[in-house]
Formats: C-alpha cells, structure tokens, sequence
C-alpha cells in the first residue's frame, strides 16, 4: 500500500467518524435560518394586515386606521338643504321665500406617527355664484395641524381653527338644535365682521372628564385678510380662551357651567361690525346692524354658559357681551342671550363630551321593516340682542323659535322651526337715532346630512 492510498483510506475513514457531528451542526443552523425566516414572514404578514386593513364604514364614510391606530385617515363632509317662508307683520323688509344649500363641506382629517393629526375641510355652498364676485366662493373651515404627545389630555393646534368662543359655536354646526343661531352668538362671533368662529392661530387645549380649558392667539379668518389699500393690510389679532365645568357629567345626566371670551385689536382696518338676520337661513337681511364702525382701536367680548341635561331633556342658555374701545367719543357697549330647550319625545338624551353637546342618536333607527322611528325632538327658544346703545342705533331684535326634529338615523337630521322675530330701531344709518320696526314671522325647513 503507498502512501497516496493510505492517506486516502485515512480520509474517509475521518470524514465518515465526523460526519454526524457535521451533519448536527448544519441542521441547527438551518433550524435557526427556518426559524429567522418565519419570523420574518410573520412581521410581513403583520404589516400588511395593518396596511390593507378594512375601513371602518361605521361613522358614514371610510375610516382608514392601522391596526396599532398610529396612523388613519378619514373623509368627513355634511349637506345641508334649507326652505322658507315668511310672512312680514310690520316694516319695510320683505324678506324672501326660496331656497338654500348654506352647508356643502368637504373634507378630510387623520392622525400619523402616533401623536400627530390634521384636518382639511371647505365649504362648497358658495361655489355656484357668479364668477364676478368679489368674495370668495371657498370657505376654508379647518386648516391645521395638532399635536397631542405632551399627554392623552393635552393638545396643541396651529392653522385655522374655530376659536373657543360659545357653547353655540363650539357645538358642531351639524347637531344644533335650530336651523340658524341666536341673533346674538351671529353678531358678535361671525368670522369675517368679529372676533369668534374660524380664525388662523395657535392654541392649547386641555380637556378632563369633568373640565375643559383652551386658550390661544388668533389672527384673521382664510376669508376676511387683508385689505385694498396700503394702510388696511395689517390684519386683526387677540387672545381668545373658554373655561368649562361639568360637576354632574353622567351618561342622561350633566349639569354644564362655561365662561369665554376674547380681545383683539382691528388692525389697519380699524373697523368692526356687529349685525345679525333673524334667525333665519335663506334671506341674510339684517334686522339689527351697527354699520360699520370706523376709528377703532380694539373690542372684546365675554359670554356665561349653563346648559345641561336630564334625561329626555335639554336646556342650554348663554349671556353675551361686548365692548368696543373708539379713538373718539366714548366706548359703546352691546349685549345679548337666549335661553333654549328641547325634550326628545323617544327618551333619548343628547350626548355631552370635552365641553359640548352633540345630536340625538336614535335607540331605534328609522326602519319601515323593523318598525324604528328614529328620534323625535320639540324645542323651544327665546334670543334678544342690543345693539343700541345711548343716541347710538344699531337696533333691538326679540325673537321666538319653536321647532320639531327628526334623527332617523346617526347621520341624517330633518328641522322644522317657526320664528317669530320683532326688531325695533333697526336698519337705521348709526348713530343717527330712528324709530324702525320690523317684524313678521318666518317657518324655515332643513335636512342634513353629515358623515
């Protein structure tokens, strides 16, 4: 035997002996890439599910949301169709019979990486008139961006926003209990002639189970900057915060306690003007108006909120007043409230979160098959404004509101509401002093829809 062949039989000998023990170790090794490998499949399969998950159709429209709820996203919008008559007792208004879409919203929000989130939404109603006009047909309502990562209860917005201004103003648009808002929550917190209602900003907001506190800065509405001449481009600014408590907060249960307010200056316009309709949608005639007000340096406002549920029944009622600051001659002061109140004939009881109300929610939706008859709602209201003051005539309005509600459905909301309205001293030339009376009555309709 020569060495070549004894080395070679050697070998294999070696190789045979340590073949086991090879043989071991790879298959550990490829039990741990095996094991590697599902792991990593089962992640993939993880975010895929988040990915592609089924939207939530619950809420009306598709609600997009990752299983770990980091990240979601959601298209939101209402409509709203409106029809009146009137009937006019006194004066020289003749306000018009007709028809009008004054919501068609359009938007979307979201939330991303967790403690971020955002809201996009416009106003279509206006988008239909005639190209000439020199106000906008877009009514941008939110535009902004909030962060909550300082705590579950803490929220910081920046963008357009509404300003924390009313319990009327703060419920949504979509779940009040009338078609139009009181004559005073109108006047002294439109968004495009005072200091309330939409407006560009940065707030903070902290909201408890029983108490809400937000308070923040604020610019100009989308709607209402700048100006036509060198000296009117500056825009308007002021504080504006809310207080809120509810020491009884249970589910057909709450007792609401509320105060807010703001001060701002009017920029280089140095204008401001606090006028109101009567409660009414489909005509904008204003009964009560100061004109506007020329050479002035700033104004304010304060409101008080009690409002609540028992049960079945709802009442909600504020006091509102306003100053305005005048470079010259003396400051002019203006005020105004109502008190409201609503039973739901089908026992339901309006829900109440973080310092406001929302819509009825039907125990037993519409449903010709099953035998629902949604949520049957009465109300009743009483608003009065001033807006004179002294020799000054902006005019006194007292109106009366009783309607019926119908909620099918979560989604869908059908008013019928009567109004009889009496302004006296109004659609005078200010501060010119008149005897002006307007009165009449008026029954206005509305279906929405909200999603």
């Amino acid at each position: 035997m020569n060495k070549f062949s004894f080395y070679l039989g050697a070998s294999v000998v070696a190789l045979t002996l340590a073949g086991p023990a090879f043989a071991e170790e790879s298959a550990d090794q490829l039990q741990k890439r095996v094991d590697d490998l599902e792991a990593t499949v089962d992640a993939l399969r993880s975010e895929i599910a988040d990915i592609r998950k089924t939207p939530d159709f619950s809420k009306g429209a598709p609600n997009f949301q990752t299983t770990s709820g980091d990240y979601s996203f959601k298209v939101r919008g209402q409509i709203a169709v409106d029809a009146g008559v009137f009937n006019g007792r006194k004066g020289t208004v003749d306000y018009n019979d007709g028809t009008d879409i004054p919501r068609a919203r359009l938007g979307v929000d979201g939330t991303f990486a967790k403690d971020w989130a955002y809201r996009l939404e416009a106003d279509f109603s206006k988008a239909s008139r005639d190209d000439t006009t020199t106000q906008s047909e877009l009514d941008v309502k939110d535009a902004y961006v909030s962060y909550g990562g300082l705590g579950e209860k803490w929220k910081i917005t920046v963008g357009q926003q509404k300003t924390p201004n009313t319990l009327e103003r703060v419920n949504p648009s979509s779940d009040l209990l009338f078609v139009a808002v009181p004559t005073a929550v109108e006047a002294f917190t439109n968004r495009t002639t005072a200091g309330g209602d939409y407006k560009i900003g940065t707030a903070v907001a902290y909201t408890d189970v029983n108490w809400t506190a937000t308070a923040g800065i604020y610019g100009e509405n989308l709607g209402a900057q700048g100006g036509s001449t060198n000296t009117s481009k500056d825009e308007g600014w002021g504080p504006a915060a809310r207080l809120t408590w509810a020491p009884i907060n249970k589910n057909d249960e709450v007792l609401h306690l509320g105060v807010s307010g703001y001060y701002r200056t009017t920029g280089g316009r140095n204008s401001i003007r606090f006028r109101s309709p009567a409660e009414v949608t489909i005509d904008s005639n204003r009964l009560v108006d100061t004109g506007t007000l020329t050479g002035i340096n700033s104004y304010s406002f304060e409101g008080l909120e009690l409002a609540g549920v028992y049960g079945p029944l709802f009442f909600q009622s504020e006091y509102l007043t306003t100053q305005v600051d005048r470079k010259v001659g003396s400051s002019l002061n203006f005020d105004g409230a109502y008190a409201e109140v609503a039973y739901a004939l089908t026992g339901e009881s309006r829900p109440y979160k973080a310092g406001a109300f929302s819509r009825l929610k039907p125990s037993k939706p519409f449903d010709l098959n099953s035998g629902g008859w949604g949520a049957w709602e009465l109300a009743g209201r009483y608003s009065t404004i001033d807006l004179t003051d002294g020799a000054f005539k902006g005019g006194k309005e007292n109106n009366w509101s009783f309607g019926v509600n119908w909620y099918p459905n979560s989604f869908v909301r059908v008013l019928a509401d009567y109004v009889r309205y009496d302004a006296k001293d109004s659609l005078a030339s200010p501060p010119v002093a008149g005897s002006f009376t307007n009165a009449g009555d008026a029954f206005i309709t509305e279906v929405s829809v909200i999603w």
